[in-house]
């Protein structure tokens, strides 16, 4: 983290009640911020008592404006994903509520909002040039892709209208509570080894993953809030190794005492119908249902991206260097944390 006075000030963490932001608040705490959370919903059981929190929809006709009254620092994490949410609310919850947060923000005299975006927003209709730096002009072909720009969008326009701000655009997270993307491959794993196979099959054809730490992310946010260096800019938050399905289905199968086999067939493994009856049978011996059964088996080590190659030059640029640079022991360790709070046998 930059030298700052950033602890004389406060912390709003949006889409509180969400997986990065119960990580980031953590840190904020952790770091002596008082913290201020808002979500649609109500408080969660676990949230620390020393946050303050509201239930706010930012999308609606509430005004924002004691929201962000007192705040210092936003850091704006809400959003709809394209895993639950139709592409109406996606776009509604994403640049809807986002214009109207860093409005009220701006009317406050915030000093600084940090927005988390997504690597979507490059798409993957139109090749980019590699490795894909901040400054492309990019084509978002998705529903997601396309609402995380929008609201990008509001973000710059307060930007250029005062508001001190910084985007973060991180790929895929995964780390202990983590329910889906890599969490969802690792459920995988783990409901063939329960059915008692030996062998992880994998198509033949390797994809390329692209995969970060929750750590490092909640690291880059902390790092780059205050960095003088940062405001009006956009970073990339992506670890710069690049395996394989092959070499990711490796590390998974490791842990579960399983061999890899490469297999022609693109539908390999066991079919959705003997997956559900054995996760089934997992859930009625214990084990906790968080994770997210993803429709396609490994649907994440199949997703080809021909813009998947990420410039982290910007970020590293600031003097940030990320903790969690070794998938082997990062998803070690996330696995464990997994066996041992039952979400995975």
């Amino acid at each position: 983290m930059a030298e700052t006075e950033a602890m004389d000030g406060s912390a709003l963490v949006t889409g509180g009640t969400g997986y990065i932001a119960s990580h980031l608040m953590a840190a904020l705490l952790k770091e002596g911020w008082p913290v201020r959370a808002c979500a649609r919903g109500e408080r969660p059981p676990g949230m620390p008592a020393e946050v303050d929190y509201r239930s706010v929809d930012l999308a609606g006709s509430e005004p924002l404006d004691e929201l962000v009254e007192g705040v210092t620092h936003v850091f704006h994490l809400a959003g709809a994903s394209s895993s639950r949410s139709s592409d109406d609310e996606m776009w509604r919850s994403n640049v809807e509520g986002t214009q109207r947060l860093v409005d009220a923000a701006a009317r406050s005299g915030t000093e600084r909002v940090l927005y988390m975006s997504s690597t979507s927003v490059y798409g993957e209709a139109v090749q980019l040039p590699l490795p894909v730096r901040e400054d492309v002009e990019v084509h978002p072909s998705r529903s997601y892709g396309k609402a995380k720009w929008g609201a990008e969008q509001a973000v710059w326009q307060a930007g250029e209208g005062g508001l001190a701000v910084v985007v973060v655009r991180p790929v895929s997270i995964f780390g202990p509570g983590n329910t889906k993307l890599l969490a969802s491959a690792i459920l995988d794993v783990a409901i063939e080894r329960y059915a008692g196979l030996e062998t992880l099959a994998v198509h033949r054809q390797p994809v390329e993953q692209r995969l970060v730490h929750v750590a490092d992310v909640v690291a880059a946010c902390l790092h780059l809030i205050d960095h003088p260096e940062a405001t009006g800019r956009a970073f990339n938050v992506c670890l710069d190794t690049y395996p394989t399905s092959h070499e990711l289905a490796a590390i998974l199968a490791g842990l579960f005492s399983m061999d890899v086999e490469l297999d022609d067939d693109p539908d390999c493994g066991l079919p959705p119908d003997q997956r559900a009856a054995v996760h089934d049978r997992m859930l009625a011996q214990g084990m906790q249902g968080h994770i997210l059964v993803s429709p396609e088996r490994f649907r994440l080590m199949r997703k080809a991206n021909r813009n998947n190659r990420l410039c982290i030059d910007a970020l590293l640029g600031t003097g940030f260097r990320f903790t969690e640079s070794s998938l082997d022991d990062s998803i070690a360790a996330t696995v464990q944390w997994y066996r041992q709070h039952r979400w995975i046998m």
